[in-house]
């Protein structure tokens, strides 16, 4: 299909483009436009999810992809997409199965996020011209034959009332957690540290809580996430964190500080930016039972375990492209409307 081919090879460039060890003049002038727009969006962390993108549009992963569906031009549909701004580019999955499917996008970035992804978009363009007219950037979204939205569970339920009658993918709060077993190596540590540190605990891929055995022993961990937490400069994080420190004292909450991160005994998942959540765990088998209870509040696992849905330490912040979130498939929706 010639159709399917150019598509491809617009994204193979965009992911060569995006590889460039050094990047143009013009994406470096919107990364710092990012970062003085919304100050968690470091110029650091913007690069990192670009880079990572780049990695992801390779020709393996693509036609890995992309062959499992029937991509064959259909009658076209206007998809109105509302983006989350939690970490850098992280509605531009939902782009991409947009342009494989052939329908308009009717598409609302979050204000927190608002100009790399438009960019990407005119680069596609410029790489593949018929690319053009199937994406309309809007402010708000009206006339829409169906709707992907992504959000806290508060502008979720919103979305879902205004778009109710719909056909929607409605994706509201998740976090990820890792169980450990005591017997981590100091590399398997470091890898831990960035899932949970590398946008600052944003997203629903960053590990917001830890599953520890009974006598853990919490030293490697907190040299390890405290050489890592010791580089946040940015003074809205280091505010939260004295914040928290503080709450946590004052309620006599059991906790350890790991440079600039606090580590809190709790039963939640979700956990305050400047902190992750430990629990302590007896056998697998509960802790099986814990994650079953909570499948629907859970993205990611990650730990040494050899399991299908268990992924290993490092990886949790770089999905690959059938990695849905929710697990639900973007594509196979879009195809189905």
């Amino acid at each position: 299909m010639k159709h399917l081919d150019k598509k491809i090879n617009a994204f193979l460039k965009l992911g060569k483009y995006l590889r460039k060890k050094q990047i143009d003049s013009k994406l470096h002038s919107l990364i710092l436009k990012t970062q003085n727009n919304n100050r968690w969006f470091i110029y650091k962390n913007s690069l990192n999810a670009l880079k990572i993108w780049g990695d992801s549009l390779r020709k393996e992963n693509i036609l890995k992809w992309s062959s499992k569906y029937n991509l064959a031009y259909k009658n076209n549909k206007k998809i109105g997409i509302i983006m989350a701004g939690n970490i850098p580019m992280v509605g531009f999955h939902d782009l991409m199965c947009l342009l494989f499917s052939n329908h308009i996008g009717i598409i609302k970035t979050s204000s927190s996020d608002p100009f790399l992804i438009p960019f990407l978009y005119n680069k596609l363009v410029e790489f593949e011209p018929e690319l053009a007219e199937r994406v309309i950037f809007k402010k708000k979204i009206d006339f829409v034959d169906a709707i992907i939205a992504t959000g806290n569970n508060i502008s979720i339920k919103n979305i879902n009332e205004k778009f109710h009658s719909y056909p929607s993918i409605l994706r509201g709060t998740r976090s990820s957690i890792a169980i450990l077993n005591g017997k981590e190596s100091e590399e398997d540590l470091k890898l831990l540290s960035n899932d949970i540190l590398t946008y600052f605990g944003f997203g629903c891929r960053s590990i917001t809580k830890i599953y520890v055995p009974y006598k853990y022993d919490f030293t490697l961990l907190k040299k390890i996430l405290k050489e890592k937490s010791e580089a946040i400069t940015l003074i809205e994080y280091l505010n939260n964190f004295k914040k928290i420190k503080a709450i946590n004292e004052i309620i006599k909450n059991n906790f350890h500080v790991a440079g600039k991160l606090i580590i809190i005994e709790s039963k939640n998942i979700n956990a305050e930016i400047s902190s992750i959540n430990y629990e302590h765990y007896s056998s697998i088998d509960l802790i099986n039972k814990e994650i079953e209870s909570r499948i629907n509040s859970i993205q990611c696992i990650v730990g040494n375990v050899n399991k299908v849905n268990f992924l290993k330490f490092g990886e949790a912040q770089k999905p690959n492209l059938w990695d849905y979130a929710d697990n639900i498939d973007t594509v196979e929706f879009l195809l189905s409307l």
